[in-house]
């Protein structure tokens, strides 16, 4: 049987307001979301948002956008990948973005919001669960889990915020660049 374990974001300036704020239930969860996404851009720099701006994603939009069947869009993103070569956390999260905007038919829109919410709910996963019960933050382990679901969702409305993505790749990678944007709360 397989385990998982998260590893804690750093501690390092980039990550020190997200952590501040992150489980706080004072806290409006629109600003923890901010804050997290703030510290991946602080963190990465200009390679946060080139993750996510690759070209084999918008392949992967494009087949959201396109296909109406789960295991042939999987099937050709995953020949895609080895055929280009390409694989790491942007592009892990995009499978599972991809198999969800399928599934539900949500075309190119429902896979940027699922690539984007899948990947504030890693970042959040990595530090949440060790704050649960602390003084001043999340009480339970059940309050934990809600908390990240109302991220995913903040998440979700604000990349649906961004418009409707574009499926070739300058297209998409100008679209992740305002996604970014809004992300961390500027224009």
């Amino acid at each position: 049987m397989g385990t998982s374990k998260n590893v804690a974001s750093p501690d390092t300036p980039p990550w020190k307001m997200a952590l501040a704020v992150l489980g706080r239930p004072e806290v409006p969860v629109s600003r923890q979301n901010r804050e997290i996404w703030r510290s991946v851009q602080a963190e990465r720099g200009p390679e946060a948002a080139d993750d996510f701006s690759q070209p084999v994603l918008a392949t992967a939009c494009r087949l959201a956008a396109e296909s109406s069947d789960v295991r042939i869009s999987l099937h050709t993103f995953e020949e895609h990948l080895a055929d280009q070569n390409k694989g790491g956390f942007a592009v892990e999260i995009a499978k599972r973005a991809l198999v969800r905007a399928v599934h539900a038919q949500q075309g190119a829109e429902g896979f940027a919001r699922e690539l984007f919410a899948e990947a504030t709910s890693y970042y959040a996963s990595r530090d949440l669960p060790s704050f649960v019960g602390a003084s001043d933050r999340v009480k339970t382990t059940s309050a934990a889990i809600a908390l990240k679901s109302s991220l995913k969702e903040t998440t979700r409305s604000i990349v649906s915020s961004a418009g409707v993505p574009a499926v070739d790749p300058d297209g998409w990678a100008k679209y992740v660049g305002g996604v970014f944007r809004k992300l961390k709360g500027t224009r």
